[in-house]
């Protein structure tokens, strides 16, 4: 219980940090702004966390699969029957994220994530394999939609492929590793310029094992 109240502190905290922060620098920059942004919507999500696990009921259990058409929240999250699925493994882009293009300047690249994964949907049915674990109040899953010749594709896999996720091999035990390489190498998605990693526009250094 001691461990549940200090998780549910944690935001608060951060956004304290941010803002005493702000007050105490010489010059506010846009990333200083983009801080104090980024724990007030931590706080948003802690405060609706109780509602999210009594709206969906109880998360699956360990490895049962369940389906249905989603409705998509970011690059790794969407909503599956009631129940809040965070995709297994992966790391993508933040929804206020931009990243920066040879030649083509600053783009959406986190909107952009949101919006592949939705295109990989589709209109199909995602089915979610639950790792029977959570994350504020998000069930753990690999999530996978039918392919038109048969056979089944790996949502989590594919947004790595396409350079909007990341591997987290402290998740995934380097399951995407491959897949990033190639995104990395065919400068695919964000690999295509600058960008900061998801878990440090967080500033949760380390958070995916690397």
């Amino acid at each position: 219980m001691k461990k549940r109240g200090r998780r549910s502190r944690a935001p608060w905290l951060a956004l304290a940090a941010a803002i005493i922060g702000l007050f105490g620098a010489a010059q506010v920059s846009e990333r200083d702004l983009l801080r104090v942004g980024r724990a007030a919507w931590d706080v948003v999500q802690s405060l609706q966390e109780p509602q999210r696990r009594s709206g969906g009921g109880p998360a699956p259990a360990k490895g049962q699969p369940f389906s249905g058409h989603p409705r998509v929240i970011d690059g790794d999250t969407f909503e599956l029957n009631g129940i809040r699925v965070r995709m297994q493994g992966i790391d993508a882009l933040e929804h206020d994220q931009q990243c920066s293009r040879t030649g083509a300047g600053r783009s959406a690249c986190g909107t952009e994530a949101r919006d592949e994964l939705a295109a990989l949907i589709g209109g199909s049915e995602v089915t979610c394999t639950p790792d029977g674990t959570l994350t504020h109040g998000r069930t753990v899953a690999v999530c996978t939609v039918p392919e038109p010749g048969g056979g089944v594709r790996d949502l989590n896999e594919a947004m790595v492929r396409l350079g909007l996720a990341f591997d987290c091999p402290r998740y995934s035990k380097g399951r995407y590793a491959a897949a990033e390489a190639e995104a990395k190498a065919a400068k695919a998605g964000a690999w295509a310029g600058r960008f900061t990693y998801p878990w440090s526009h967080r500033d949760r250094a380390g958070a995916c094992g690397r």
